[in-house]
């Protein structure tokens, strides 16, 4: 019960942000009754699932985002190289992005590295400062050219972000 009022209230949540000028109250509560009956409550079952599966439900279009926001959750433990290009694949989504860097952030070894250091090209405002954020905990040397540049753009706060993220790395 307890598990299904919090989707409920996720649901409204994710409804309000959709709420159009002039929508009826009732239609708020029409569109979030069927968003909850649409979620999945699988999140136990998501979090049994292994490297391969995790990916399997990433790559799926018809996937919900809160079976994607848990495989994330799930492969920051179990995950490993190959679960990488599916993660950098979100590092673009708003709503995803912030999942994805933290499963990265504890992949060892250096297609992380290098996935994150490709989404800088690709990204600006707070995805972009995630990805510098994420690089700064990885410490990943090889991106000290492209977090200098950054350091000196006209966005304060991708410039804020690359200053701590390349003082980061350089400490021993």
């Amino acid at each position: 019960m307890l598990r299904r009022t919090f989707f409920a209230f996720v649901a409204v949540a994710a409804a309000l942000r959709r709420r159009l000028p002039g929508q009826s109250r009732a239609e708020l509560i029409r569109l979030a009754d069927q968003q909850l009956a649409a979620t999945p409550f699988k999140s136990a079952e998501i979090m049994e699932l292994g490297t391969e599966g995790l990916i399997g439900i990433l790559e799926d279009p018809g996937s919900s985002e809160f079976a994607k926001a848990k495989a994330c959750q799930r492969l920051a433990v179990v995950g490993d190289e190959s679960a990488v290009p599916a993660l950098a694949s979100l590092l673009t989504d708003t709503r995803l992005s912030h999942y994805a860097r933290t499963a990265l952030e504890p992949i060892p070894g250096p297609a992380a590295d290098r996935a994150l250091r490709g989404a800088l090209g690709s990204l600006d405002g707070n995805l972009l400062v995630g990805v510098i954020n994420s690089i700064g905990f990885r410490r990943d040397p090889e991106a000290l050219t492209a977090l200098a540049q950054l350091r000196h753009g006209e966005d304060v706060d991708v410039a804020a972000a690359a200053t701590w993220a390349i003082g980061r790395i350089r400490r021993p």
